[in-house]
């Protein structure tokens, strides 16, 4: 059995919340549902999934009738996926952003399939290719490494013991994923001078997250491109049809 813990503290631009009639992203209405709708329904048809928990600010708990426990937010993103992992139960759980308006039951089933037992965190990622296969024209930025152009998905599968073991580094990791230097100074110099001359593959990736975390992380491929389809802006909003505001 797998609890799953999803969070939904991201907020939007003034401007976007006053387009999409919210500034909290788990309450935009895409196909007259809420994304924290689509994305905990989902969960709760997934065979396996036991508890679904979910960390976010008070006015969106009435649009997640189907999770079994709710958390208020926290300050900060970091503190909301602490908290979500510290209520979880099972050894093993599924870790998923509330901003997908195309997932399904099937996403994260095969997701959970495709992270076999002997992996301790597994973590989709998406060939350029993919993404733009199954979202033509949307405007997803991708990574370029050596072995190709990849984005990651926004949702894992992850032995509990292991995040909330590395606590300390979770919550570093959360703060450097959109600073070059808080980066460099987590990954290493090293790997930061391969990714710079064009020399970083996704297993120099796999191997230096799996070093710090003291276990068998990888690199989750094949899974549903609808887990690396988030809507941070207009764009992506627009994209996938969001309703706006009248």
């Amino acid at each position: 059995m797998f609890d799953a813990a999803v969070t939904a503290g991201g907020r939007l631009l003034p401007a976007d919340a006053l387009r999409f009639g919210a500034d909290v992203k788990a309450l935009v209405r895409v196909n007259g549902r809420t994304l924290l709708d689509i994305v905990v329904s989902a969960l709760r048809a997934v065979p396996g999934v036991d508890r679904i928990i979910v960390v976010g600010p008070a006015q969106a708990k009435p649009f997640a009738p189907d999770a079994d426990q709710w958390i208020d937010e926290f300050p900060t993103g970091e503190q909301n996926l602490l908290a979500a992992l510290r209520a979880t139960r099972t050894p093993r759980i599924v870790i998923s952003a509330s901003d997908l308006p195309f997932v399904t039951q099937g996403s994260y089933a095969d997701l959970i399939a495709r992270t076999g037992s002997e992996i301790d965190a597994g973590y989709p990622i998406f060939t350029k290719d993919e993404i733009l296969h199954a979202f033509p024209g949307v405007g997803t930025r991708f990574a370029r490494l050596a072995d190709g152009e990849w984005t990651g998905g926004s949702a894992f599968v992850v032995n509990r013991d292991v995040l909330l073991g590395n606590a300390a580094l979770l919550e570093r990791g959360f703060g450097a994923r959109k600073s070059l230097s808080a980066l460099a100074a987590l990954l290493g110099p090293r790997l930061l001078l391969k990714f710079v001359l064009g020399r970083v593959r996704v297993r120099d990736v796999e191997s230096r997250v799996s070093s710090l975390l003291r276990a068998r992380v990888r690199a989750i491929v094949g899974a549903d491109p609808a887990l690396g389809m988030d809507c941070d802006g207009t764009a992506e909003f627009a994209y996938a049809g969001a309703a706006e505001a009248g």
